[in-house]
């Protein structure tokens, strides 16, 4: 037993590594693939507006932001000269608690803009995908098609993107308000909201190859949770990638043609 418990955490590490490498993978597709280039460039663009208008609101928002988060602390005061010794301390990590909050905050909205980037290019990101799937499989991509079935495959796309970012806001929606209303819950529904990030993010970016698969929800779960870690790494990674200027901008490609290829080897 104790053997078979010590091969399960190898499996989970060797897992975990396979995720936080499918982001490498899918750029090294992409750098390898010119003919795909030019699709890629749509999403960057979608999403270098959609991350500078976020940043500049955010910016101008600061102030209240900052203001809002600090309300939910407490406020601690030096009764005596000697007090000062641990309210001192106290007071500056309730500076940085604040501040760390307000970081989240960007964080969050980051997440967001590109998540409605991805949104608008879901069109773009859909045939990158069936290209990619198509490459890997060595068989030939039609680039052509009636406008008919064009138009009707555009719809689909923008449909299946929008159920996916309304389910995510609702789950957002629900923690942040827990997290309002019960006084400290957001020390819990914090990490909560970010851990949530983590694993639809995986969803997400496979979610074109899983939608031409016909693949439910349920089964999207069940596969979610079969391959937890190697989720994980490849959410863990797609988090901290949406989070660095600049790289934000670049990876949403390379990202889908992870998902794709993960899908690929991996079908639910």
């Amino acid at each position: 037993m104790q053997s078979d418990a010590g091969w399960g955490w190898v499996r989970s590490l060797r897992s975990l590594r396979e995720g936080v490498l499918m982001l490498m993978e899918g750029v090294r597709f992409l750098r390898r693939e010119r003919r795909l280039w030019t699709l890629s460039l749509i999403p960057m663009l979608f999403a270098l507006c959609s991350v500078a208008v976020a940043a500049t609101l955010f910016w101008l928002q600061l102030e209240e932001i900052h203001a809002f988060w600090v309300a939910f602390l407490p406020v601690i005061e030096a009764e005596a000269w000697w007090s000062w010794s641990w309210v001192g301390p106290g007071r500056l990590l309730l500076w940085l608690l604040g501040w760390l909050a307000v970081l989240g905050s960007f964080a969050a909205s980051l997440v967001a803009a590109l998540l409605l980037a991805n949104l608008a290019s879901a069109p773009f990101l859909d045939r990158l995908s069936q290209r990619v799937e198509a490459i890997a499989s060595g068989r030939e991509f039609e680039l052509e098609g009636s406008a008919g079935s064009l138009l009707s495959e555009t719809f689909k796309s923008f449909a299946a993107e929008l159920r996916r970012l309304v389910f995510l806001a609702g789950v957002w929606l629900v923690l942040s308000v827990v997290g309002v209303v019960i006084p400290g819950a957001h020390f819990v529904t914090v990490p909560m909201l970010i851990a949530t990030t983590i694993l639809f993010l995986p969803l997400e970016y496979a979610g074109f190859a899983l939608d031409r698969r016909g693949v439910s929800f349920r089964a999207r779960r069940d596969w979610l949770l079969d391959n937890l870690s190697l989720m994980f790494g490849f959410g863990g990674v797609a988090f901290v990638a949406c989070l660095v200027p600049g790289l934000n901008l670049l990876v949403m490609p390379a990202q889908v043609t992870a998902g794709t290829l993960l899908v690929a080897r991996r079908t639910p």
